[in-house]
């Protein structure tokens, strides 16, 4: 392989990783938050599905900020007649 050769297969395979390169960043995600869909104080954060099912976040607004809202466990007795 001849210097020249080289040269220029050096040349091409860094140009190959300077096009990857800008096409990996142009592809890059938001720093926004995603839209909250909502009603007057709940709301639903989506992220993405789940074959045709929507997935996601709910979502409460206290003071004026949306906070993810956590399931709380509720307990029940179970008895029988």
């Amino acid at each position: 392989m001849t210097l020249r050769i080289r040269i220029v297969v050096a040349a091409v395979w860094i140009g190959s990783l300077a096009l990857v390169g800008s096409l990996a960043s142009a592809q890059a995600r938001r720093a926004e938050p995603a839209a909250v869909i909502s009603g007057a104080d709940i709301g639903f954060r989506p992220e993405g599905w789940q074959g045709k099912a929507r997935t996601g976040t709910w979502l409460v607004r206290i003071d004026g900020q949306w906070v993810e809202a956590a399931g709380a466990p509720k307990v029940s007795p179970v008895t029988t007649r």
